[in-house]
């Protein structure tokens, strides 16, 4: 199972590196006037232990000195995304009214669902981010992403699956490209050396039901519900 999240993040880094590598990069146009965006959306994550975020936080301020001019990530933002119900859209007001059946096809998924671990190693990126790797053992999450999808289509909920991709990796992003690179070379000599950091393991067993915008920022997204998966406990 590992060897299908290392080709999802190789194939990610084969056809974004180089180009990055020249300065070539996507610039997110909302990044920079979050006032104009207006999509939002309602997420199922997780978040990484204390131990994992402070090694995570520890390089993003390692890229904030090579590249200050580019939105890292802060704290509060840190997740990884089991499965977006529905992807953040300008047009989200019929999906919210519908929030008590969102959260009864999330309980119907995550039952006989059983904790995992997760690793946080390497690097990958695309034109617009830069992103960490996460590989689950066993790999329980795609098992929980099988069963909403399953439980959404069967509420009739299926109408904002997977409006982007079909999501089936684990990595996490923590830049993303809001101005153009002041040294390109010299950034990617750095993400080269450090392709394979590790970052750290953890157990993930509580599970986030968030309102969001596409950043996940904390003064855009609100915790509806946690899970504590396995038991049912939920609050």
């Amino acid at each position: 199972m590992t060897d299908k999240f290392t080709a999802i993040y190789d194939m990610l880094w084969n056809t974004s590196f180089d180009a990055l590598s020249r300065g070539e990069i996507e610039i997110d146009r909302y990044i920079t006037n979050p006032a104009a965006d207006r999509r939002r959306g309602l997420t199922l994550i997780f978040r990484p232990t204390d131990e994992v975020k402070s090694n995570i936080l520890a390089f993003v301020e390692e890229t904030r000195q090579l590249e200050p001019d580019q939105y890292s990530y802060p704290e509060a933002s840190l997740h990884f995304t089991v499965l977006a119900l529905f992807t953040a859209t300008v047009d989200h007001q019929q999906e919210y009214d519908q929030l008590d059946v969102y959260q009864a096809a999330v309980e119907n998924a995550l039952d006989e669902i059983s904790p995992f671990t997760f690793t946080l190693k390497g690097l990958t990126v695309s034109k617009s981010a830069l992103m960490l790797c996460g590989y689950p053992r066993p790999d329980n999450l795609n098992i929980i992403r099988q069963k909403l999808r399953e439980s959404l289509i069967r509420a009739g909920l299926a109408q904002g699956l997977d409006r982007r991709y079909t999501l089936t990796a684990a990595h996490t992003t923590i830049m993303r490209f809001s101005n153009p690179l002041r040294a390109p070379a010299r950034f990617s000599e750095f993400l080269l050396e450090n392709k394979l950091r590790d970052f750290g393991t953890l157990t993930v067993n509580h599970l986030q039901l968030m309102k969001n915008d596409w950043y996940m920022s904390p003064e855009n997204s609100t915790l509806i519900k946690q899970y504590a998966i396995n038991n049912r406990l939920n609050y």
